[in-house]
């Protein structure tokens, strides 16, 4: 039985990309220590396909809505747990 070498490589390729896309999945997924919260913009003008609010964690949040700073108000978060304080991120 004759093995076609460019149907080998793409299978070697296919299993690569499904491999690095759990893997991908993995590691992003929320710490253990990670709360999940209720976030809404506050901060600059919405984009239209937002999702208002949005639920997931700080890390998720800024990415979610491009925050990344330290000064300007950009979102802020209610946990969706008890007892855990609001978390805000900037923009800026």
């Amino acid at each position: 039985m004759k093995i076609d070498f460019k149907k080998c490589m793409m299978a070697v390729a296919m299993s690569l990309a499904v491999t690095g896309a759990i893997a991908s999945k993995v590691v992003n997924l929320p710490g253990a220590n990670e709360n999940e919260y209720s976030w809404t913009r506050t901060g600059g003008e919405p984009l239209p396909e937002e999702q208002n609010p949005f639920v997931g964690t700080k890390t998720d949040a800024q990415n979610y809505f491009g925050c990344s700073g330290t000064y300007d108000e950009c979102a802020v978060g209610t946990s969706t747990s008890l007892g855990i304080p609001p978390e805000v991120i900037y923009q800026h």
